[in-house]
């Protein structure tokens, strides 16, 4: 499905969203090992795996990261990336201490360490632990559209995720908060719809009721 000229939803258990502006740039890999509606995808568009230039993972929960391996093995060349204070978790150097229990995935290496305020890939890498420790968001000043992975969660009405999931549900609405300083219309989150006109107002009025 796609939301935006160049921005396409891969409608998983955990969504996925492909770039294709010159660029081949995937944010999450789904909870599937072999990655199959990814490649799909790619194959449905004249696309090959290997066109994919980078991962990033806005997570490490498996239900984000379980594609990874299979991603990486068919697209050696992408730069995977995440944040600062995930990529150990996602690289499996170090034992995850949140929910759902340590990781189940296959270890894969992260190229790049993403920081907050920086820029990568044409985002603006925002911060937001809570649902994890290094969990981060990613802004499209140009096209207005925010990818929040589980820092937001829309599958009944736009909210936080069950704090049955989230390590520190106190720093997890404090991400909301600060997400709703920054400006955007389309939001894309890991479970439930997108909400493609008028997001940011949305999640400025929900967060500040939190």
């Amino acid at each position: 499905m796609e939301l935006v000229k160049g921005v396409h939803l891969i409608e998983t258990y955990a969504n996925c969203v492909l770039f294709t502006d010159g660029r081949l740039v995937l944010v999450d890999t789904s909870v599937d090992d072999t990655a199959k509606d990814i490649f799909s995808w790619l194959r449905k568009n004249g696309r090959a795996p290997g066109d994919v230039t980078s991962v990033i993972v806005t997570h490490t929960h498996p239900d984000h990261v379980f594609g990874l391996k299979a991603v990486k093995s068919r697209a050696p060349g992408a730069k995977v990336a995440a944040g600062k204070d995930e990529a150990e978790y996602v690289a499996r150097t170090k034992v995850y201490p949140g929910p759902p229990g340590p990781q189940r995935h296959d270890a894969v290496p992260v190229d790049v360490a993403l920081v907050d305020g920086q820029s990568y890939e044409g985002f603006l890498v925002i911060a937001t632990p809570g649902h994890t420790p290094g969990h981060i968001s990613l802004l499209d000043k140009e096209r207005k559209l925010l990818v929040a992975g589980d820092a937001l969660n829309n599958e009944k009405a736009l909210g936080p995720m069950p704090d049955q999931y989230n390590i520190d549900p106190k720093q997890h609405r404090a991400s909301i908060k600060k997400l709703a300083n920054y400006e955007f219309e389309t939001l894309i989150v890991g479970h439930g719809k997108p909400i493609l006109k008028g997001a940011g107002a949305q999640v400025k009025a929900f967060a500040a009721n939190l």
